[in-house]
């Protein structure tokens, strides 16, 4: 059976302490949980015991994600639907009685234009948790097609009742 090695970019920095690992880049910080031991040598990196195919994964896109970074870009599709930063929170504008007002996590970074905001994370996997829960407040509507939506996605539209 092969040993799974793992090569470090340039300017990647892994370490591991009390069942987690840390793997910072230009991009951040990413940390998680694992039950293995990491010994490296120069830029090779080995996981003792071997990492589980889930665990691996979340490896790689962590060490992606402190390269490269992850965007997800998200579209505000529907009339007086608004999105705003104030300290740290989002408050979004979405047609119910009051505002929603959500925590931007750390690792996150948003930046705005007129109806799309993009965030912005090292981390996919916080990234996806946190686009998901904006997203749940206005799931796109089926008949008119307004709501949240993730860029680039289409909408199919149901047809209206017939008179």
């Amino acid at each position: 059976m092969t040993v799974p090695v793992y090569r470090l970019p340039i300017g990647v920095e892994c370490s591991s302490n009390n069942g987690k690992v840390y793997i910072s880049g230009t991009k951040g910080l990413v940390v998680f949980n694992s039950i293995s031991n990491l010994y490296r040598k120069g830029d090779m990196v080995i996981f003792l015991p071997y990492l589980t195919s889930y665990y691996s994964s979340i490896f790689t896109q962590a060490v992606q994600g402190v390269i490269f970074g992850y965007t997800i870009e998200l579209s505000l599709k529907g009339i007086g639907y608004r999105v705003r930063e104030e300290k740290g929170k989002l408050i979004f504008s979405l047609g119910y009685s009051k505002p929603i007002i959500l925590d931007i996590p750390e690792d996150i970074s948003v930046t705005f234009s007129k109806q799309k905001f993009s965030l912005m994370s090292p981390n996919f996997g916080v990234l996806q948790n946190f686009a998901t829960s904006i997203r749940r407040f206005r799931f796109p509507d089926s008949y008119k097609g307004s709501g949240i939506i993730y860029d680039g996605e289409i909408i199919i539209c149901k047809e209206g009742k017939k008179t």
